[in-house]
């Protein structure tokens, strides 16, 4: 199990650092110097943290080679992308208008449904297409009405 450090001595490893690449204040190193005299672990610390600071910096620098090669696939043009973005487009304008024809040629015996509301408590009264207007104080044989909105 590791050692319990208390904030003097993390304050010490940390401008142990700091002061291998001569970043210390002058009272920061003054603060160091204080405290490694007086703290046998962190004087310790000191000097493997400088015995190994001084080998890595000593050492020949080794460039990395990997063993495998990584290929990245390549990333579309963007241009390839807005001729797609167009033709989904088009393939959905032109489905939309096919339909549509299909659609009114398919079928001539469709009925119509219209839904009203009238002055006379009725709503939601289904009307069939045959039925064009009628007067004030005309009814629609019950026949003919089907509520939209449950009662």
């Amino acid at each position: 199990m590791g050692a319990v450090h208390g904030a003097e001595c993390e304050r010490a490893h940390l401008w142990v650092s700091l002061g291998l690449d001569a970043e210390l204040s002058e009272l920061e190193e003054a603060s160091l110097r204080s405290h490694v005299g007086s703290c046998a672990a962190c004087a310790g610390f000191e000097r493997d943290l400088v015995a190994l600071t001084t080998e890595l910096r000593a050492a020949p620098f080794v460039p990395y080679r990997p063993s495998v090669v990584v290929a990245l696939p390549r990333r579309r043009s963007t241009a390839v992308r807005v001729v797609q973005i167009g033709a989904a487009a088009a393939a959905v304008v032109l489905a939309a208008g096919l339909g549509s024809l299909a659609g009114s040629l398919s079928s001539h015996n469709v009925t119509t449904v219209t839904t009203a509301r009238t002055g006379g408590g009725n709503f939601g009264a289904v009307i069939d297409r045959d039925v064009v207007a009628m007067l004030p104080g005309q009814k629609l044989p019950s026949s003919r009405i089907r509520p939209s909105v449950p009662v």
